[in-house]
This record gives C-alpha cells, structure tokens and sequence, in this order.
C-alpha cells in the first residue's frame, strides 16, 4: 500500500492563540516501519512574500511539526508564522503531501497595553498603535493586516520591511514598531536639541511621534520651538495638509481645500496635488 498521511486533513485550519502561542500540529502517517527505516519530511510554509522552508527525519510514523518547524529551527523561541503549511512525507513505501492552514488571533487591547507597560520608551506608542491599526493585528480571514503601502500589522511595519516574523507575531510586531519609534525619539532629541536649545516632553514626544510619519513638527521662531503656522490640516484625515504661502491654498478655509482636493486623495504624490502627507497634521491628530 502506499504511503498515506492520515491526519491532518487537507485544508484542516490550526489556530495561533492570542499569547501568541503557535498550535500543536502532528502530522500522522499509515507507515509501519521496521528496525533502521525512517521518514523523510520536506515543509514550507508561506504568506503574501515571505516563506520559510526545511527538512526532518523521524524514526517514528509521525512527525510533530512545532517542536521541529519552530522550536529547534528557532532555538526555542516560537515565532508563530501563518500561512499556508505544505509537508511531503516520503519512505520506504513512497511519499505523500498535505496542506493545511495556520491563522493567528487578535489579542485584547488590554494585553495589547499591558505588553506595552513593560516596553522602554513606548510612551505615546500606544496612540500611534490606536491610530495606525485601532490596536487590530489580524483580519478576519486571521491574516495580518496589510495596508496599500505593504504596512503590517499592529505596528504597520513597513519600512525597513519586516520580517516573516514580525509580519505574523503580535508581540514582535510591536517590539520593531517601538525600536523605530526609538530612533525617531533620538532624532527628534538631537534635532530640538540642536544649538543646546530647551523643550518640553510634549515638544519631543509631538516630534517623535510626526517624525513616525516621515516628518519633523516644530521650526525655531528665534526665541522657542513652535508648530509652522503655515500648515493647514484636513482634520478629517490622518496626516493631510496644506502650505498656505501657496497661492492656490492661501485665503482659502480648510472645508474649501477639501472639498476641491478630497478626490485625488487616492494618488498622492502627483506634480498636480495642491495637498502632501505632513507629520505635523499626523501628530495633531494623533495627540489631539
């Protein structure tokens, strides 16, 4: 007889927890082995772009896939990657393939806030989460949110690109979110500190947080740190403005500039907007 895998079905859904704590999946075959003989296991595992791929052996007619797709290729520390799960089987009495599926669950924002509590320098974080993703990871198919600019997850981590890992793991997610927000907090410490000039909290925390979005808050009046008067914001966006010292914005009120520009807001970035992405108007929204 060949050689059958007998559980897992085809298709069958495994469930990542909301810790996260990947699922127990043991792939069971119909081999009788005797003394010496074993099984050869190939995986993959895939998602959007990222995949992982490996091997095992099993001297045993199963083969238990977290400890050996995770545990021991990870040295211990399982990463909860999704997707799509394909093992091929083969041995003394042929081979055989499966394919399952592997989702993940959305934590609770309060474990989502307590994970935060114990990370250094998130301060304000938690507003960037809420405002990026309203605190959501997954989708309801359990797939990481993406968004149109290949932003993922909680965090929408985009840029560097994460990694299959902290595209799929809530926690790591968050941890590569905050190691970015890190980075901006110390530019934003050497940019108002520039010239030994003094700020307040709200001041770093504002430009942090708009720098986040690829762009600083405050210019220097001559005598303090001020937000640029010249930036109008669509306050029913996100993070967009416009220059008022442009002669086709000035004199006009916000309702105005929305109405006339609110149907290019789908293709940022041509010659012809009148309208940009400001980390001012971000930061206004986000820590209104």
């Amino acid at each position: 007889m060949p050689l059958k895998i007998t559980s897992p079905t085809p298709n069958t859904l495994f469930t990542i927890t909301d810790d996260p704590w990947w699922p127990a999946i043991q792939f069971q075959t119909d081999a009788t082995l005797t003394q010496g003989q074993r099984l050869m296991w190939d995986w993959k595992i895939g998602w959007d772009r990222f995949s992982k791929q490996g091997k095992d052996t099993t001297n045993t007619s199963f083969w238990n896939a977290q400890m050996t797709l995770f545990q021991d290729l990870t040295a211990g520390v399982i990463t909860n990657l999704g997707g799509q799960l394909t093992v091929r089987v083969s041995g003394a009495q042929g081979s055989a393939h499966v394919t399952v599926r592997i989702n993940g669950t959305n934590p609770t924002k309060a474990a989502i806030l307590e994970y935060l509590k114990n990370q250094p320098n998130s301060d304000g974080f938690d507003k960037i989460l809420e405002h990026e993703s309203k605190m959501v990871h997954f989708n309801a198919r359990g797939e990481p949110i993406k968004s149109f600019d290949n932003g993922y997850g909680i965090a929408q981590l985009t840029s560097p690109a994460p990694s299959y890992e902290k595209v799929w793991n809530w926690k790591l997610n968050i941890s590569g979110g905050i190691e970015l927000f890190q980075v901006k907090l110390r530019d934003a410490m050497n940019y108002l500190s520039q010239q030994n000039r003094s700020y307040t909290p709200d001041q770093l925390t504002r430009e942090a947080v708009a720098r986040w979005n690829g762009t600083s808050y405050h210019v220097w009046s001559g005598q303090a740190w001020v937000r640029p008067s010249t930036i109008l914001c669509d306050t029913q966006t996100g993070n967009i403005g416009w220059d008022m010292t442009k002669a086709v914005n000035a004199g006009k009120t916000e309702a105005q500039l929305r109405a006339r520009d609110k149907a290019t807001y789908q293709t940022p970035g041509l010659p012809t907007n009148n309208w940009f992405y400001s980390g001012v108007c971000y930061a206004d929204r986000i820590l209104s």
